[in-house]
């Protein structure tokens, strides 16, 4: 996805299949929303994105640290297992 895709997609606001989250901390409750997009037909989690549709942005160690929650909780918390696909995008 590219900035301007972000942009574009952002600029439609959530929805059914586009849900806009600051951080994430929770496994069970990252797994929740995955769960639902997943049986929903798919769908993305944006994070680092106020409910506004406005950039926060994230740094480094906090994208590690949602890689690394987003792989747990769709794996260890979802029955059966997802398999998400995570994109970083930076934006000037």
């Amino acid at each position: 996805m590219t900035e301007t895709e972000l942009l574009q997609l952002l600029a439609r606001g959530e929805d059914s299949r586009h849900q806009f989250k600051r951080d994430a901390t929770n496994a069970d409750s990252l797994a929740a929303e995955l769960a639902a997009l997943a049986n929903s037909g798919g769908g993305c989690v944006l994070l680092g994105v106020a409910d506004d549709g406005s950039v926060l942005g994230l740094d480094a160690a906090a994208v590690r640290r949602l890689n690394q929650l987003l792989s747990n909780a769709a794996s260890q918390h979802v029955r059966p297992p997802l398999s998400p696909v995570s994109h970083n995008v930076l934006t000037a």
